[in-house]
């Protein structure tokens, strides 16, 4: 995290939700020009761990940024900093005998995309493995408007190893990838944004809205 004090909340909200997420790793990146600022609430709601280089990188590693770096200097530390990083908050995890794990950025959201649920979608050879895929989920509003319902939905794949999988990786591997959603940084209008929000909310400031 690298000044995304304004996203953490949002995100903290969501991915509780929608994973659900119980157990997290932040890494406060060094370069920060504030404070990581978590609001005490979620201390209450689940176990948060924050992270400084010190805590995962060896000790003889150095990758902290300077101006004099090279933009092919910075790429690289910043390369290496996330492979350390991921390497120990795994073995880390590992030891908690966690299970799931997602590794993602505070402005990536894990979410089910809107054409998984569409017939038409290519995965689907054809309309029977299609209704054999989704059934018994009507929707994909409908399906995501219960909590959890991204752990739901792989471990309705793991439990029918032969239906078609919302990814293109083998459900018995160890590690699932999932796809990027691009979006351009192109407001939405405020009449779409708002829709449905209570008036107190300014959707402008979701990143889940925008």
């Amino acid at each position: 995290v690298m000044d995304d004090n304004h996203r953490l909340p949002e995100w903290l909200a969501y991915h509780y939700y929608a994973l659900p997420l119980r157990h997290v790793v932040i890494a406060s990146d060094p370069a920060s020009r504030n404070p990581l600022e978590i609001p005490i609430k979620w201390f209450q709601l689940m176990n948060i761990t924050i992270w400084e280089d010190k805590d995962f990188l060896p000790r003889d590693v150095d990758l902290l940024r300077k101006p004099s770096d090279t933009p092919d200097e910075r790429r690289s530390k910043n390369i290496r900093r996330h492979t350390y990083l991921l390497h120990q908050c795994s073995i880390h995890l590992k030891r908690l005998n966690r299970t799931w794990t997602a590794y993602h950025d505070i402005d990536e959201y894990l979410t089910i995309s809107e054409d998984f649920f569409s017939p038409d979608n290519p995965r689907f050879a054809s309309e029977e493995e299609f209704f054999k895929a989704t059934s018994p989920i009507p929707n994909r509003t409908a399906f995501m408007s219960e909590p959890g319902f991204v752990l739901r939905l792989l471990q309705k794949y793991m439990s029918e190893p032969n239906t078609t999988s919302p990814t293109h990786d083998d459900l018995s591997e160890t590690c699932l990838h999932a796809p990027r959603a691009k979006y351009s940084a192109v407001e939405s209008p405020r009449e779409l944004t708002q829709k449905g929000v209570p008036f107190y909310i300014n959707a402008d400031r979701l990143d889940t809205l925008r």
